[in-house]
């Protein structure tokens, strides 16, 4: 048989409540529910009490239902316990918030990839609401440190302008581990600090960019654990040489296109590789540069470790005894790691699935239109790349 106040229980997912009347208005449904025991008992002691000191009601956003917000009416007692004084009674799933453990569990998911005020228009609370709600819920997160061994990812990403954060990665499991607020080397001083015996021991090298700063963090945090050099940075770092000696060579007569000389060997059209044999004409130091940056990438190619290392070993000692100072400053770079640069032919690990990290964290601030909150921002990024199956047992374990 049919039986009205069971399927509007089923349909509001309200089991445990009993409705009342149900009112359709034009933005919203009301819905009038109350708790159907006659007592409640005390927090406090435990006692149960059936003495009303006070009714009133309670509007709570609950779920959307066809456009329509579905608000609660909550018929709520204030009990008197004699040991005690006055208690609410509680309502699983109803705190004293403005919305329901349903209406969280619904709404919070939708930021992993739309903006808070987006969302927050959509579910008809204020942008505020939101991101406290996500950012208290991030907050209770533990970092989810891998089990078994792996390779860890250390890169910098932009906040805004020159405000830097810092972003650590698990390269094998292709997880983020943590954003953090800065890229002081305080701060990520203490976060390895507090990185688990357990899985210490189970970090194969860390991977990074050339800035001394991260390195001496790690070492002296990390001890005995290999440090790998990044190879897109590594090439990165011959292009910039060869933009700043590009600018010497530029003038209103002769331009030097920057992406030209950036681009690869095998890359280049007919017509491409003619323009470089007229400017390599003009610009012999360009040329040298060009050439060793495609070294470089040869290097990174050769299967044997024992080979690239020999031909590294080579580009070194033709720099070592050229005494031009761009030419030094170079050699001194690479000298100084060599041990991490030579890595990468032993761990064979890059720090690409950090930078696709950070291609898709730009795109996240466009379409918030930027944040000036940094712990709005780090609970925006950190829920925007937790698996959806962990989130639904995070929302399930920690919205109450």
């Amino acid at each position: 048989m049919f039986n009205t106040k069971s399927t509007l229980t089923s349909l509001f997912c309200l089991h445990g409540l009993f409705v009342g009347s149900v009112e359709v208005k034009e933005e919203t449904i009301d819905v009038s529910v109350r708790s159907p025991r006659r007592s409640a008992m005390c927090p406090s002691c435990g006692d149960y009490s059936k003495r009303i000191h006070k009714k009133c009601t309670r509007t709570v956003k609950h779920m959307l239902c066809d456009g329509k917000v579905v608000q609660l009416k909550l018929f709520v007692r204030t009990f008197l316990c004699i040991s005690c004084g006055t208690f609410r009674e509680q309502f699983e799933g109803v705190s004293r918030k403005k919305t329901t453990e349903h209406y969280r569990q619904t709404m919070i998911p939708k930021v992993k990839d739309r903006s808070f005020s987006s969302v927050a228009k959509e579910y008809c609370v204020s942008s505020s609401t939101l991101e406290r709600a996500t950012t208290d819920l991030m907050q209770q997160t533990d970092v989810p440190w891998p089990k078994d061994p792996f390779a860890l990812g250390i890169d910098e990403h932009s906040f805004a302008k020159r405000d830097m954060m810092t972003t650590i990665t698990d390269l094998t499991g292709h997880r983020l581990l943590e954003i953090l607020k800065d890229d002081g080397q305080t701060t990520i001083a203490r976060f390895l600090r507090n990185i688990p015996e357990s899985v210490r021991k189970q970090i194969i090298c860390v991977c990074m960019d050339m800035r001394f700063g991260f390195r001496s963090v790690v070492e002296h945090e990390l001890p005995n654990i290999p440090l790998v050099v990044d190879k897109f940075h590594l090439i990165q770092h011959f292009n910039w040489h060869m933009g700043e000696l590009r600018l010497a060579f530029t003038s209103r007569t002769f331009s030097i296109p920057k992406k030209l000389l950036e681009k690869n060997r095998e890359d280049l059209t007919e017509e491409e590789q003619v323009k470089l044999k007229i400017i390599f004409k003009n610009c012999p130091p360009l040329k040298e540069f060009w050439v060793m940056k495609e070294l470089m990438r040869k290097i990174y190619r050769f299967k044997n470790p024992e080979v690239a290392k020999r031909q590294f070993q080579d580009l070194l000692n033709g720099l070592e005894f050229d005494h031009r100072p761009r030419w030094q400053q170079l050699y001194r770079t690479l000298l100084r790691w060599k041990e991490p640069i030579l890595n990468y032919f032993t761990y064979n690990i890059t720090n690409a699935y950090t930078e696709g990290i950070h291609t898709r964290i730009k795109l996240l601030k466009r379409i918030s239109y930027g944040f000036r909150n940094k712990v709005n921002y780090i609970a925006k990024i950190t829920l925007a790349f937790l698996p959806f199956v962990e989130l639904i047992s995070l929302l399930k374990h920690h919205l109450v």
